[in-house]
């Protein structure tokens, strides 16, 4: 028999964390590659082609928004994936189909050339930079937050909302908000109907980090109206009062979210634009919007690399329209065209930015899934409840799961999502004994009436 302290380490912790009986905390589990849903944006032609930023707005018909910032619109050179190293647009929407997603349409203004050509701007002529944040929609209006970049310094401006009318998503207008005590608004948007009250999210840089803020708004009241400030204690529409939702910092582009009756944050590590810094996907939670924002755990940590080197890794984002199973769609971006000066620690294919080309790849966002264990629980104890006995079990043998009563549907998959066994309405006397080869597997369990249940597994090998 194999010992347990001869499962590679990332492996042991695991288990150890899921089995600490006296564990009170959430627990989210590693993530793990979407194959699937980065094959989407992954297009050769046909409008946008490539860019960053990923983030998503959900439409009341089933479409979904996708905002992008400094974006491609090129076609990528098929016989070898490349772009040229210079991006055509500032900012760029796609919309995503609600029955086939790998239907994506791009909305630009066809009328103008060069960057002229972002979706968003503030005139027909002005090249401002214009990078999207956060955004939500009101009865027949979306509305889609907008940071202005000065081309020079790179350092905020001002910040704008653009509106947009359903279902065509013309643009109305785009007007211009005030400045909120240096806070960035509009990171991110949680519309709690529970409350009556849409939270907008934002940060603000202290030094070289940056700290997280709430303001609120009545839902349906005009979002150019004052906002209130969470203060620490109470709401104030003076934004020199607002006290940080979290002791921890954030990226400069980060998350929140709801679900069942929680909230999120996702941030990622600031790896300060540095190749092989900033690798790490963090998330924390709270009961309140407004925090304070806690038990912060690693979800995922960044691994890709071209030719050997690793990549720029930011804006990490979460997307909860797409929850499937009891596991977090969230986005990241890389990136390799601004290190164009020696020691070249980037791969560095764009040391020439006229004359050579990158892989599509390094400037496309990657997708991952976040298994969410029991999210939204309010007795956390009662995560602890529902287990696997044994575990780890060595391939072969049988096992058992404690907890769980009466029929239900249970799936055995891979960490890359392919399912291995799948059973149908079986019961707590149910014992299985697959041959799985040895390694972490995730056990999907469906209950009529219940939230997914999402449990892990670790094989061992028989020897």
């Amino acid at each position: 028999m194999k010992p347990i302290y001869q499962i590679p380490i990332n492996l042991a912790f695991l288990a150890v964390l899921f089995f600490h009986s006296e564990a009170k905390a959430q627990i989210f589990m590693q993530g793990h590659h979407d194959s699937v849903f980065t094959e989407y944006f992954r297009p050769n032609s046909g409008g946008w082609t490539a860019g960053d930023a990923t983030l998503s707005v959900p439409l009341p018909d089933g479409r979904t928004i996708w905002l992008f910032g400094d974006s491609y619109l090129e076609n990528v050179n098929t016989t070898n994936n490349t772009l040229s190293c210079l991006f055509q647009i500032r900012n760029c929407m796609v919309v995503q189909d609600s029955i086939d997603p790998a239907l994506l349409t791009t909305y630009i203004d066809e009328g103008q050339s060069g960057v002229l050509r972002s979706t968003f701007k503030l005139g027909p002529n002005d090249p401002a930079i214009l990078w999207p944040g956060h955004g939500f929609t009101d009865a027949d209006t979306v509305y889609i937050y907008l940071d202005e970049i000065d081309n020079a310094t790179m350092s905020h401006l001002g910040l704008y909302v653009a509106k947009l009318q359903l279902p065509g998503l013309q643009i109305n207008g785009i007007y211009e908000l005030p400045e909120h005590a240096g806070i960035i608004m509009g990171r991110a948007v949680i519309t709690d109907t529970a409350s009556g009250y849409r939270y907008i999210y934002g940060n603000k840089v202290n030094w070289i980090v940056w700290e997280p803020f709430v303001a609120r708004t009545l839902i349906g009241t005009n979002i150019l109206a004052p906002y209130q400030f969470y203060t620490g204690s109470g709401w104030s529409y003076n934004p020199y009062a607002a006290a940080t939702v979290s002791s921890e910092y954030v990226s400069p582009g980060f998350s929140a979210f709801k679900m069942n009756n929680r909230f999120f944050i996702l941030t990622q590590e600031n790896g300060l634009l540095t190749c092989g810094l900033g690798r790490e996907i963090y998330i924390m939670e709270s009961e309140n919007p407004w925090g304070p924002f806690t038990n912060k755990q690693l979800v995922y940590t960044i691994e890709d690399q071209f030719n050997g080197h690793y990549t720029l890794t930011y804006n990490a984002q979460a997307h909860p329209s797409f929850t499937e199973n009891g596991e977090l769609l969230v986005s990241y971006n890389i990136n390799d065209r601004v290190d164009t000066l020696e020691p070249f620690i980037c791969p560095s294919q764009c040391k020439n930015l006229g004359r050579d080309r990158m892989d599509a790849d390094t400037y496309r966002p990657k997708f991952i899934r976040v298994p969410m264990l029991n999210v939204g629980t309010n007795d956390l104890d009662s995560h602890f409840k529902y287990s696997i006995s044994p575990n780890p079990v060595q391939s072969g043998n049988s096992f058992k799961l404690e907890g769980v009563t009466g029929e239900f549907d249970l799936t055995i998959v891979e960490l890359t999502g392919k399912e291995k066994y799948k059973y149908v309405s079986v019961d707590e006397s149910f014992v299985f004994s697959p041959t799985l080869t040895p390694g972490l597997y995730l056990l999907k369990i469906k209950q009529k009436g219940k939230p997914p249940l999402t449990l892990k597994l670790i094989i061992t090998s028989n020897f």
